[in-house]
């Protein structure tokens, strides 16, 4: 019987992937309470909540899942802290900015192509997808972004999958303009539903550090 996958929830996109035998972390966001990340052209966004582990208290990883570049879903302490030789999968555009800051092992992956980790007869397959970073013509001004689709396969035969494409949402950093300016935040009527939540069974709590949200769910029944 294949193993459960399971996701460990550290805060805003973090996340832990567990799946088929490979472990996977994806958009490192490890920034505290209150302090900001840069966002480029002016921007920052400010962090709302603790992340519930520290990149010190995660477990062996096989890859780094990055959807896109922006410092608050790869920020400073992720630069500082991550191995310069852990695989990171991502867009070409952040590809070649990470290659520069050392990370040698980044991979731009451009729209349906996809990047293979092989391990004891299983594959573990990532294929970027089509994203949408912003509303409207903000898109357009924003860095590109992918979803990623995960196959795992034994055999030859597909034995899980889970995809996601990125769509503009509200997250627990509230961007800003400027340099110390008022806060923007997107008027009610623009704000995209919720998604539903997921079933309680599907829930557990996990330790986490601080005040941050550490869930641990079990795509599997």
């Amino acid at each position: 019987m294949a193993e459960h996958p399971q996701v460990t929830f550290i805060g805003t996109a973090t996340t832990v992937l567990r799946i088929g035998g490979f472990t996977l972390l994806t958009d490192p966001n490890f920034l505290h309470r209150g302090q900001r990340a840069y966002l480029g052209k002016g921007l920052w966004s400010r962090r709302r909540t603790d992340p519930a582990l520290r990149i010190a208290q995660l477990p062996h990883l096989d890859a780094v899942v990055l959807s896109h570049l922006h410092g608050d879903h790869f920020d400073r302490v992720a630069r500082r802290e991550l191995d310069r030789e852990l695989p990171i999968v991502t867009t070409p555009v952040a590809e070649r900015k990470l290659r520069r800051w050392g990370f040698h092992a980044a991979e731009g992956l451009p729209t349906w192509s996809s990047r293979e980790l092989h391990r004891d007869g299983t594959t573990l397959r990532l294929t970027s997808m089509p994203g949408k970073h912003g509303p409207g013509a903000l898109d357009r001004l924003l860095p590109d972004v992918m979803g990623t689709m995960i196959d795992v396969e034994r055999g030859g035969r597909r034995e899980f999958r889970l995809s996601s494409a990125p769509r503009w949402r509200t997250s627990s950093t509230r961007p800003a303009a400027g340099a110390g300016s008022s806060r923007y935040a997107p008027s009610r009527a623009a704000r995209p539903r919720r998604s539903p939540r997921p079933p309680e069974r599907w829930i557990r709590r996990a330790g986490g550090i601080g005040s941050g949200p550490g869930n641990l769910i079990d795509l599997a029944d």
